[in-house]
């Protein structure tokens, strides 16, 4: 495994790029770069129990979103998926980060599986509860609308960010993804959804997203993809990571039993794991090229 200068710096800060000001932690300062790339409506924070896991042998570099967490709201259309995507290649190219591994959790994979191919060389992928799908039938078409509506009411944001005061209603919410995570995450995303920039970008990335150009393409994707589903993922079936395994080139699938949508949050020791041997593979396969 190659050896890259470390050009960002430990701990938290902003990397601004054209359209975008990413907010990324950073974990560890040892052995392979891995960039974690979070879901809709979660945050770097999400990450923290996996980064526990690995900190010591790896150096973990997490982002927010567009408009999530501490990443600040960029102009409407600049959360779609092309969008972020080249958003990152350019922080990669300003930081000269070259990740050994990237992770996407949920939304956050499909921008994980487009940024690898456009980084050289050919970067691993670990897709976790892959959300490779549009909504299905009507929904398809009006929640996206709905989307763009609500993310341009000034006042809905702040009576979404209210209603998270209520650490009920957000544990519902959380219950409802098939994922039992700590007290402690769930602090975090109470906080996180009070948060009215949070909620604003949130809507906003829904709003911008179009999975259309990237389902036709998915198939061709050269990149070694490792899928990770929870069999009990109430959020994003687990039927799209096994569809989606099966279709393409280099893909494998690695299910877990009692886990939810949030499985790297519940089971972070299982996810480590399976990312040490992603890594391994990596660099047998850098070793036969040789």
């Amino acid at each position: 495994m190659t050896e890259h200068a470390s050009h960002i710096s430990h701990g938290k800060g902003v990397i601004r790029t054209r359209h975008h000001e990413w907010y990324s932690q950073r974990w560890g300062n040892v052995g392979p770069r891995i960039l974690l790339i979070h879901g809709t409506g979660a945050s770097t924070d999400s990450w923290k129990p996996l980064c526990h896991e690995l900190m010591s042998e790896t150096q973990l570099i997490a982002i927010d979103l567009p408009g999530h967490g501490k990443s600040r709201r960029p102009l409407a259309g600049k959360s779609s998926l092309e969008a972020c995507v080249n958003g990152l290649k350019e922080l990669c190219g300003k930081t000269e980060l070259i990740p050994d591994l990237i992770v996407g959790h949920s939304a956050g994979a499909a921008i994980a599986v487009e940024l690898a191919q456009t980084l050289s060389p050919r970067i691993p992928v670990v897709c976790i509860n892959a959300a490779f799908g549009q909504f299905p039938g009507i929904a398809g078409v009006l929640f996206p609308y709905i989307a763009k509506i609500a993310s341009a009411l000034p006042f809905t944001a702040d009576v979404l960010s209210r209603a998270a005061q209520d650490t009920g209603r957000t544990a519902k919410i959380l219950k409802g993804t098939g994922s039992h995570i700590t007290e402690e995450m769930l602090d975090t995303y109470s906080t996180l959804f009070q948060n009215r920039q949070h909620v604003q970008g949130t809507l906003q990335l829904m709003a911008d997203w179009d999975l259309d150009r990237f389902l036709r393409t998915l198939g061709t994707v050269d990149n070694t993809v490792t899928f990770i589903c929870g069999e009990d993922d109430k959020t994003v079936s687990a039927a799209v990571s096994h569809k989606w395994s099966t279709r393409m080139r280099h893909a494998t699938l690695h299910q877990c039993s009692g886990y939810g949508h949030l499985i790297h949050e519940e089971a972070p020791e299982q996810i480590a794991e399976v990312l040490r041997r992603v890594l391994s593979q990596s660099y047998c396969s850098e070793s036969d090229t040789i």
